[in-house]
């Protein structure tokens, strides 16, 4: 009878991994679809001064003292990013050649980051080393799971040696969501320069600013649930540039 019991823990542990890899793939694809729907709402609305992604970057690089950032375009729409290793800001080709709303919100959001490197933000320093380790870790969380769930069904080479290896492998799981998680606040202080950027130098009137200010928060939210793309173990995302590599 207990060893029965045994095997229904092991299986609710197996359901419970299931369950919320489910709710993360949801998560996801829902809040891609919203932060699109904004995006292209916001990329028809032109800004008043009439100003590209391109130029608020130049002009934001002299006015911020970021001599040492350098520029680079990308096709993906929505590739845009702020690489530390190569202190670049990366931007998709709509958001650099459009004066639109969404154009300043998003390059105002990756100066953002490029502020936390200027500034050795020991937030961003932190992700930085806590990216590093992850990077590392997450290669075994899917083959420890399998083989923990083939060693868990047959029951070799001893009856809890499949369960050991289906808990390693959830726990080095956990440590990637609460390193993702660590990102949650360092996407809000990006945000929060952005705003504070845009609104100290009259970029953006107080109704666009207000718009700014929606796009950047569900671009936050959004991104907080993006995170979580890599902790799909069976998903595999094309030409990713994830922001802070």
């Amino acid at each position: 009878m207990i060893h029965k019991e045994k095997i229904v823990d092991k299986y609710k542990v197996i359901a419970i991994v299931a369950a919320i890899l489910l709710i993360l793939i949801i998560i996801v694809l829902s809040s891609r679809t919203r932060i699109v729907k904004t995006y292209n709402k916001y990329m028809r609305v032109d800004n008043k001064h009439n100003i590209t992604g391109k130029q608020l970057a130049f002009f934001a690089k002299q006015q911020l003292g970021l001599d040492d950032l350098k520029f680079a375009l990308t096709q993906e729409k929505l590739g845009d990013a702020y690489s530390y290793k190569y202190n670049t800001l990366i931007m998709s080709e709509d958001v650099c050649n459009y004066a639109s709303l969404s154009s300043m919100a998003i390059v105002a959001h990756e100066l953002g980051h490029a502020m936390q490197y200027r500034d050795n933000s020991p937030l961003f320093n932190t992700v930085i080393l806590t990216n590093r380790i992850t990077r590392f870790t997450s290669g075994f969380v899917v083959p420890l799971f399998i083989i923990g769930l083939f060693f868990s069904i047959f029951q070799y080479p001893t009856p809890d040696f499949g369960y050991i290896l289906i808990i390693i492998s959830f726990s080095l799981f956990v440590l990637q969501i609460l390193n993702k998680l660590l990102n949650i606040p360092l996407e809000y202080d990006a945000s929060s320069r952005a705003l504070k950027y845009l609104k100290e130098n009259n970029l953006l009137t107080h109704g666009e600013l207000s718009k700014a200010r929606k796009l950047l928060s569900i671009a936050a939210q959004t991104y907080v649930a993006s995170l979580f793309d890599e902790l799909i173990p069976f998903k595999r995302k094309k030409n990713s540039k994830k922001k802070k590599k």
